[in-house]
């Protein structure tokens, strides 16, 4: 097969793309230097693949991506620590939108409930874990002295998370200012430590405390 000038010239300046004189059967043009395949019919090639057996896809993913769990975490770890006030807000506000856009491509609640479903479905012994470990915590730190009033005003705090995630079309979550289970200080279930705030600030926030 003759090769294309293009090719040689790309081969020749190390680059990893070419545009060839003609298009695959397709119509696409932009070819991989390394093997000379269609980039765009590779693509669609492993679309395909995915699409036909997407829970092994998901599960070889995983696989791949838990041998390195440790590595992102202290990466990720390392890259907030650097975070700038104003980098922090950009951040957060990109999860907003990215929240918010999903939402709406996916039909609102109705979908989020058959996500979360299937989500319960696939890792039910992640779930189980989570739950007791949140209502154990909860409880070692809910203290004795709490009067029905307290009670009442930890209920309020959770029903107004559930009207502001229906009001403004993402999840509102009931958030303890200083943590149940922080790291250096450990805070306790009570009303003045609780704040309702968005779902992906608290999701971010985690186990922290700003002041800890």
């Amino acid at each position: 097969m003759k090769k294309s000038s293009a090719f040689e010239q790309a081969r020749l300046a190390g680059l990893g793309t070419y545009v060839p004189e003609q298009p695959c059967h397709r119509g696409h043009l932009l070819r991989s230097t390394a093997s000379r395949t269609c980039i765009e019919c590779r693509r669609m090639r492993e679309n395909a693949r995915v699409a036909a057996d997407r829970e092994k896809y998901n599960a070889r993913k995983v696989k791949e991506r838990s041998s390195k769990k440790a590595e992102l975490a202290a990466e990720m770890r390392r890259r907030r620590a650097q975070e700038t006030l104003e980098q922090r807000a950009a951040r957060l506000e990109k999860a907003k939108m990215a929240q918010r856009a999903w939402r709406a491509e996916n039909s609102g609640r109705g979908s989020i409930a058959v996500a979360k479903k299937a989500y319960k479905q696939r890792n039910p012994g992640k779930v189980r874990a989570d739950t007791v470990r949140r209502r154990t915590a909860q409880l070692q730190r809910t203290p004795g002295w709490l009067a029905p009033d307290d009670f009442w005003m930890m209920e309020q705090a959770y029903e107004l998370a559930a009207l502001r995630t229906k009001m403004f079309g993402f999840v509102w979550h009931v958030d303890h200012v200083v943590p149940l289970q922080g790291k250096r200080v450990s805070g306790l279930h009570v009303p003045t430590n609780l704040q309702v705030i968005p779902g992906v600030e608290n999701v971010s926030k985690a186990n922290k405390w700003a002041h800890a």
